[in-house]
């Protein structure tokens, strides 16, 4: 007998500790998809074990070797409903017929065969362990890539390496002079089948374990990028916030040259009205309109930002005041053709420019870009004027028509 009843009982506390492990974890986590299939896989091997041990009887042998074949197919179904979006080899009701043709003939070999049959009925009972295990092995072998590549592959080695261990040891009886009758052909197979579902146990809770915290961190680390990204915009004209657009614009005034910079503020003309006479509702949608116009005339290199309110500022990196008007010039271009097919009235923006000088901030820079925007209002609205000199004393550039003015 390959297998004493000490070591079958070894088995199955084995088998236990492994699948209560696995319980514990998926009942204090998220239950992702494939962690009932495994769980399945694992608690009905470890009552093929405690079978094996505690019934050694014909009948407990006949029930118990279902239940130690089943391992590698239902832990394939839970596979694919774990990462049911990517293509496996194979299909679910594959596995399914195979599973139940494996456990029938498991099933009725230990009822219908006699003791006194030779050791070739032995056979097709290890010849259907080994159809079962080496399918599913090939299947996890070529699973989908990814992260849980090396992790599956892992377990189909294991599934590989321990289909053979029932046919061995049927051979190694043979061969140590057991005799050649059932009993003793069947008792190896058996002993092995059980030693070889509870190492498959423990390669499978380990997996599982590993697939569920890989899941898990990679989870973890998409909701913080995405809480990065939603800390770092504006939540309705999804354009970055104040805090973010300073965090990249000092980034950008520490690469560039000294004072290759335009920083440009502006808003909304007479955007109180809108929300007065349409509401709110149509002042957010005037706001991201005006946020759709800077980012489909904005290079990738440069900056935008809400600024609160209407105001928005932009920092267009490596470029002249000159420039900065023809860009200007263009989003209220782009945003009275967008406002054409909204129920909005027509809208103009007023601009206020600063070529950043080296050495100044971007607060110095702002507060300068206020005066010409202060500036543009004056004049008349929906224009664009260019401050130089100092913040004391700001001189103001002749100011250039952008659009029409609102009716």
């Amino acid at each position: 007998m390959l297998a004493s009843t000490d070591l079958l009982l070894f088995a199955t506390v084995a088998q236990t500790a492994a699948a209560a492990s696995l319980t514990a974890v998926g009942l204090r986590r998220d239950r992702h998809p494939g962690w009932r299939w495994w769980l399945t896989a694992l608690w009905l091997s470890t009552l093929g074990a405690a079978l094996a041990a505690l019934a050694p009887g014909a009948w407990g042998h006949a029930l118990a070797a279902p239940l130690l074949l089943q391992w590698p197919l239902v832990t394939l179904m839970g596979l694919r409903r774990f990462n049911p979006r990517r293509r496996w080899p194979g299909r679910w009701w594959v596995d399914a017929v195979l599973l139940a043709s494996a456990s029938l003939v498991a099933l009725g070999a230990g009822w219908l065969l006699p003791p006194s049959a030779t050791t070739s009925a032995t056979w097709p009972v290890v010849a259907c362990g080994l159809a079962v295990h080496l399918y599913a092995a090939a299947v996890m072998f070529n699973g989908p890539a990814g992260g849980d590549a090396a992790p599956v592959n892992f377990l189909g080695a294991t599934v590989a390496l321990l289909a053979f261990a029932p046919g061995l040891a049927v051979l190694a009886t043979d061969f140590a002079g057991a005799g050649p009758s059932a009993v003793a052909a069947a008792q190896a197979a058996h002993g092995a089948r059980v030693l070889a579902a509870t190492l498959g146990a423990i390669v499978l809770s380990f997996t599982a374990l590993t697939l569920l915290y890989e899941r898990t961190e990679r989870q973890l680390r998409e909701s913080r990028r995405r809480l990065r990204l939603l800390a770092n915009l504006d939540a309705l004209t999804q354009v970055p916030n104040r805090r973010r657009f300073a965090e990249l614009a000092n980034h950008a005034l520490r690469t560039d040259p000294p004072g290759s910079a335009v920083l440009l503020l502006f808003d909304i003309d007479h955007f109180k009205q809108i929300n007065d006479r349409l509401g709110h509702p149509a002042g957010d949608r005037a706001l991201c309109l005006v946020a759709g116009s800077v980012l489909e005339h904005l290079r990738t290199m440069d900056a935008a930002g809400r600024h609160g309110g209407d105001e928005f500022v932009l920092l267009l990196r490596r470029t002249t005041t000159e420039a900065a008007m023809g860009v200007a010039a263009r989003i209220v271009a782009e945003l009275q053709k967008r406002t054409q097919s909204t129920p909005l009235p027509p809208m103009s923006l007023s601009f206020g420019l600063v070529q950043l000088r080296a050495g100044e901030d971007i607060d110095a820079a702002l507060r300068r870009a206020d005066q010409a925007l202060y500036e543009a209002k004056r004049q008349g609205r929906s224009r664009a004027v260019s401050a130089s000199g100092d913040e004391s004393h700001p001189v103001f550039s002749e100011s250039k028509r952008l659009g029409l003015l609102p009716v």
